[in-house]
């Protein structure tokens, strides 16, 4: 496994994905402040975002903000309206003809929001036996400073991590990549890669390090996006 940094989409040929794929600047300014500016001021956020525990007590091993657009086919969470959901929805879109390929199980998109004392335990995207998986995360952050920290860190397969964040002694183990969080960028990778995010450190005082999650359990590879493009109904003009 490789981070491998892009310069723009490429067309997938071979599932399941081997490398992690960074791409920065993916959407224009005037779209990432759009989206940022959107999700900044909206009123659906909740502290909902959690991985659940397997102990007794059965408290969350984390819990921070977070806001669900689509479940399991494209259904919209409860509360959602659907104008709410048009700009993900044209993301998602933009993903599949940008890197050519269709969810056929989709999953879940939506928002996380990280402060400082919120890390994000270590988790996987979805069951081990969905090879043909994608997940990605987009950060839509305009400014961040280096200096408050908030790495994605990705891990090992052969290790229990499910309820560890980025303590020092696990990392050094077991982390196979760090990747910093940096605003407009989009990561694409293989859902059942164990990751986490660390939350900002005590300098970002409370500033959000958030994310958009776009993620399904499989997808068919389309090597005519044509065909995409010319289905998708896009509320904010040309996807290229």
């Amino acid at each position: 496994m490789e981070v491998v940094h892009i310069d723009k989409p490429f067309k997938i040929q071979d599932m399941p994905l081997k490398d992690i794929y960074v791409l920065d600047n993916w959407l224009s300014d005037e779209l990432q402040h759009h989206f940022n500016k959107t999700i900044s001021y909206a009123r659906w956020w909740a502290k909902t975002n959690s991985v659940n525990s397997e102990s007794r007590i059965g408290l969350p091993h984390h819990q921070f903000w977070g806001a669900c657009f689509f479940r399991d086919d494209y259904e919209i969470e409860e509360g959602m309206l659907p104008e709410d959901t048009y700009f993900v929805k044209y993301l998602i879109e933009r993903l599949e003809v940008e890197f050519g390929f269709k969810y056929t199980r989709f999953q879940y998109a939506g928002l996380n929001s990280q402060t400082q004392g919120c890390p994000g335990t270590i988790h996987t995207d979805c069951k081990d036996t969905d090879e043909w998986n994608i997940s990605f995360l987009y950060y839509p952050n305009t400014f961040w400073n280096p200096h408050w920290g908030g790495p994605l860190r990705l891990f090992d397969f052969g290790e229990q991590h499910r309820g560890y964040d980025g303590l020092k002694e696990h990392v050094e183990k077991h982390q196979l990549a760090e990747i910093e969080f940096v605003p407009n960028r989009l990561i694409m990778f293989d859902g059942r890669r164990p990751h986490g995010a660390d939350a900002p450190n005590s300098r970002a005082r409370y500033m959000d390090r958030k994310s958009l999650v776009i993620r399904g359990d499989e997808v068919e590879l389309v090597k005519d996006t044509n065909t995409l493009y010319n289905s998708y109904k896009r509320p904010y003009g040309r996807i290229i």
